[in-house]
């Protein structure tokens, strides 16, 4: 099978990621198509080649083009030398590889990046094989440039022998005829016929020896062609080669000073290494890519970003009780948070750093972008704006990229060991029961459509039971307007009630409890109210004990107690500063001079008793102000459509204890008699 274009490629140059194996190898004899010129310079440098002028890192990659090695015979399968990983392939038809082939280099001819020398500039290889294109296209010019002054020397050299054996030959001829004038007709000397070699004094320039010896070749000056060098940048612009071409013959030198001038033609005058210059014009290393000059990259910015409090994907928070058991009822499905919470910190961006290529422009940074918000609904910013806050109190959610506070948590099931316990700033509705065990809080209202078992439930606002409480003596409802459908075996603390029924249950009412709807009565229990109670039927014939208590706040009346208890022992303390500071004046009294201790404690005795006085002042007021709202008995009331036996009736501090069947009941407080009265 014939081998494919892109193997042959791959054979032949090795692609930008081949490395030259051969260096060190002698090259192969050509073929009869890649014969060289007859004038062609390896032929013609003198013993004092470029190898000598190289230095010992690139005499082993060259040969001396004053010491060609000796064709050898072609191997019966050639396997073409392989090219440096990181060198650019020389295209065969290019100038560029007619020089190479004239100077003697071994292998496919290739650029490849001179190794920095100790501390000298280093350029990544990449930079290299990005600008490969451009770095032949730049090297083509300098290319044929060599080669015209070499063919303009070589033509001229030739025209001036021609000359010069025309010359020879004319002054032959002439000195031929006067020595045969002045022999009187000998036979004149034979000139040299084509190809032969001529005596001194008529000889060719070619060579001339003594009869039996052969002829001692003369040799023949190379062409002077001078050194020439090029400097390329990089696609970027960050990177700056030097590449030099060798001299011929007599060819004028490169100085450090030629190389310079070349940077600032190039307009290279950022980066520029002095030490690799120096190196380069010292040493110099044909046929590579010298770095002389490198850029600067821009240090590129960072965009804003966030940093997140709470999680996107919020999972249930189980809580742990003592002695390492777990409480699943403890667990919460949302995460609540209260107004000014910070959801997240925003931070700005970073502003990048401009770099410099090696032609002195500078090289801006990539944009930067500002912290995407994840500001939703009910959240805000901070004054400086590095912070998201929730903007009211409620539960976290994230939706559509955003957090989200919302003040209405509604739950679709019941709330059990699905949802676990609730406490929820805001308002809570629930579609299901509250089954036993849990709680549910919340400081706005609370809506649950179906019952509540043993269960807790408190809220700040108003608490709604469509299907009532059956609480097994464990329950407890707390709000501020209570309306269940009927209340059994629980306990309740709110301002007003309603319900149909209440059976067997302790109510503690500040304003008012009313038992209306079909059954409207009031069994068993307590229920106690400061102005007034309404119901159909309060008690039951079988004479069930029911306790109705009016006017009574025990709210007020624990507070109260607290504010006599504390006016007490404020008046004490007073009394003993008061005792202390006099004792103390007396004493100083009596001594007749100032004791600066006792001054002391008298002054800061003063000051308490300042402090104290106030704070009896405003005892004081609260006292007045409890006492007034436990007064207000005249605005009792009780409206029972049947009131059993078995009732205990109490307004104040009148007790009435119902005997017998009463009907269409209305208790009163008389303020003249200081006891009940039925109107």
């Amino acid at each position: 099978m014939s081998e494919s274009s892109a193997g042959k490629f791959k054979r032949f140059f090795g692609g930008f990621g081949a490395r030259d194996k051969s260096r060190d190898e002698q090259p192969t004899e050509t073929g009869p198509d890649e014969q060289l010129p007859e004038t062609s310079l390896d032929e013609q440098m003198p013993e004092t080649s470029l190898d000598e002028q190289m230095p010992e890192t690139s005499r082993d990659k060259q040969v001396s083009p004053a010491q060609p090695t000796a064709p050898q015979a072609a191997p019966s399968e050639p396997s073409p030398p392989a090219i440096e990983e990181d060198a650019i392939p020389i295209p065969l038809d290019s100038p560029l590889a007619e020089i190479w082939k004239k100077w003697g280099q071994p292998g496919l001819p290739a650029l490849s990046s001179l190794a920095p020398a100790q501390g000298g500039l280093d350029i990544p290889s990449k930079a290299m094989k990005t600008s490969a294109i451009r770095i032949l296209r730049e090297l083509l010019p300098l290319a044929q440039r060599w080669l015209t002054m070499e063919r303009v020397f070589t033509q001229a050299r030739a025209a001036q022998e021609a000359q010069n054996r025309a010359a020879a030959q004319a002054a032959s001829v002439k000195s031929d005829e006067s020595s045969s004038a002045a022999s009187g007709g000998e036979d004149p000397i034979p000139s040299p016929s084509e190809g032969e070699t001529a005596a001194p004094g008529g000889e060719s320039p070619a060579s001339f020896a003594p009869d039996g010896e052969a002829p001692v070749p003369i040799p023949v000056e190379p062409p002077d062609v001078d050194e020439m060098a090029q400097v390329i940048l990089s696609e970027d612009g960050m990177a700056a080669w030097l590449f030099l071409l060798p001299p011929s013959g007599k060819g004028k030198r490169l100085t450090v000073a030629d190389g310079q001038a070349l940077l600032r033609e190039a307009h290279v005058t950022f980066g520029v290494d002095q030490r690799s210059l120096f190196s380069i014009f010292t040493k110099k290393p044909y046929f590579s890519l010298c770095p002389v000059a490198r850029g600067t990259l821009p240090m590129e910015g960072k965009d804003g970003w966030t940093k997140e409090h709470f999680p996107r994907d919020f999972s249930r928070f189980t809580g742990n009780e003592d002695g390492g058991t777990v409480d699943y009822r403890a667990q919460t499905c949302v995460q609540v948070i209260e107004k000014g919470t910070v959801i997240c910190d925003i931070y700005p961006p970073t502003e990048g750093v401009a770099g410099t290529r090696v032609d002195g422009v500078a090289v801006p940074p990539k944009a930067v972008n500002p912290a995407p918000v994840p500001a939703g609904s009910s959240t805000v910013l901070s004054e400086d704006g590095t912070k998201l806050l929730a903007d009211m109190d409620g539960f976290l959610d994230f939706r559509d990229g955003k957090f989200h506070v919302k003040n209405i948590l509604n739950i679709t099931s019941d709330v059990d060991y699905s949802t676990g316990n609730i406490d929820f700033r805001g308002d809570v509705t629930i579609q299901g029961d509250v089954r036993e065990q849990f709680s549910v809080k919340a400081t706005g209202s609370i809506s649950i459509s179906g019952m509540v078992e043993a269960a807790s439930v408190e809220a700040g606002g108003d608490v709604v039971i469509s299907a009532g409480v059956s609480g097994n003596n464990q329950a407890v409802i707390r709000g501020k307007n209570v309306r269940a459908r009927h209340l059994e075996n629980c306990t309740v603390y709110a301002e007003c009630l309603e319900s149909d029924y209440i059976l067997t249950s302790r109510i503690f009412c500040s304003d008012s409890v009313v038992a209306a709807g079909s059954r409207g009565s009031i069994i068993g229990g307590q229920v106690v109210a400061v102005n007034r109670i309404k119901a159909n039927s309060i008690g039951s014939q079988s004479g069930r004990s029911t306790e109705i208590t009016l006017g009574v706040q025990p709210e007020i009346r624990e507070e109260l107690h607290t504010n006599r208890k504390e006016l007490a022992s404020l008046r004490d303390k007073a009394s003993e500063l008061l005792k202390r500071a006099m004792y103390l004046k007396k004493r100083m009294e009596e001594q007749g001079h100032e004791d600066r201790r006792s001054a002391a404690e008298i002054q800061a005795a003063h000051g308490s008793l300042v402090q104290m006085t106030e704070r009896e002042k405003s005892l004081l007021a609260r006292q007045q102000e409890l006492t007034e709202a436990l007064s207000q008995l005249h605005r009792c009331r009780l409206e029972g459509g049947t009131v059993y036996p078995g009732v205990r009736l109490t307004i104040g501090s009148a007790i009435r204890n119902i005997e017998t069947v009463a009907h269409n009941c209305t208790a009163v407080f008389g303020t003249e008699e200081m006891d009940i009265k039925f109107v």
